[in-house]
């Protein structure tokens, strides 16, 4: 922040870019976009490496809300979007996993996060549920209602047992999972 310069642009996807995250050893960048695109770049080069597009519905790209490096095993990466289902992708392209909320309707999930351990892949959904999955497993553990409203987000304290959720009435709220 001291130069205020920029020290890299990141430039293909073709429409807003929802969510970013830095590798464990910090050498690559993975965003997902609203253009259905989860996209891998070189930290150093600001290339992209490679460019996954991992759902799509009757042609049309399903935006993508959130990415995340798989806690267990960073060769994989879970990908939330606006569908039942996020998925757990590999560096290949490969869907590997499915982890649902088991709803036709009111169950698309909005966003995602993981546990700092790396044990709990969590995600909310507009159904104002909370699902929590066993990153080792990859099974739905337990679920848990926290908005009455539409929910937005949810995150994970980076130390502590405690989340946080919160929704578009403007109430956030801290949960002990």
């Amino acid at each position: 922040m001291k130069s205020g310069k920029s020290l890299k642009e990141f430039r293909g996807h073709s429409s807003f870019v929802n969510d970013v995250h830095f590798s464990a050893d910090g050498q690559f960048v993975i965003s997902a976009g609203s253009d259905g695109s989860v996209r891998l770049w070189s930290a150093k080069s600001g290339e992209c490496q490679h460019t996954f597009k991992p759902l799509t519905t009757v042609g049309v790209e399903v935006p993508i809300n959130s990415v995340h490096i798989h806690p267990k095993n960073p060769e994989q990466f879970i990908i939330c979007n606006r569908t039942n289902t996020m998925v757990i992708m590999n560096l290949q392209g490969q869907i590997v996993r499915y982890l649902t909320s088991g709803k036709r309707d009111k169950g698309d999930f909005i966003c995602s996060t993981t546990s700092p351990r790396g044990d709990w892949i969590y995600a909310v959904a507009e159904d104002g549920v909370m699902y929590c999955f066993n990153a080792v497993s990859e099974k739905l553990e337990r679920t848990l209602t926290v908005h009455e409203k539409d929910v937005i987000g949810v995150c994970h304290h980076p130390f502590q047992n405690v989340m946080a959720t919160y929704a578009a009435d403007g109430i956030l709220k801290l949960w002990r999972p």
